[in-house]
């Protein structure tokens, strides 16, 4: 009798595990000028979370984490908001005019009611807030 019940106790186990394979998702916002900082921001997540965290960056042309030759952009952007645990904003000198950002936090914040964080690198807090 215990051996049914620790079945499908593992039986359910197993469901929600495969169901949540992919694992959080940090999409990074920023400016396609910021690439270097992308990455080496997606490799830092990657690091401390022992792999657990994924990310997605647009700016991604070597692998998985961005955008595929061919695809639709619009598209794989919404679908990748829509996917994320938390969006994380790099905000430089570079990005501060540029209107995706804010876009896609918009979206994230606003509308799917996710998580998102601002990493202000080389201009002060009160220059990314105005």
């Amino acid at each position: 009798m215990a051996d049914k019940k620790t079945s499908k106790t593992n039986s359910i186990i197993t469901e929600d595990i495969t169901q949540s394979s992919s694992g959080p998702l940090v999409f990074i916002s920023h400016d396609t000028r910021d690439a270097e900082f992308a990455e080496a921001f997606s490799k830092l997540v990657k690091s401390i979370s022992g792999g657990m965290l994924k990310s997605f960056r647009s700016s991604d042309k070597t692998g998985t984490e961005g955008i595929e030759f061919g695809d639709e952009w619009f598209k794989r952007l919404t679908e990748k908001l829509k996917e994320a645990s938390d969006v994380v904003c790099i905000f430089t000198e570079r990005s501060l005019e540029r209107p995706w950002i804010l876009y896609e936090a918009g979206v994230a914040r606003g509308t799917l009611q996710t998580p998102v964080l601002g990493l202000a690198l080389g201009v002060p807090l009160a220059k990314v807030g105005s």
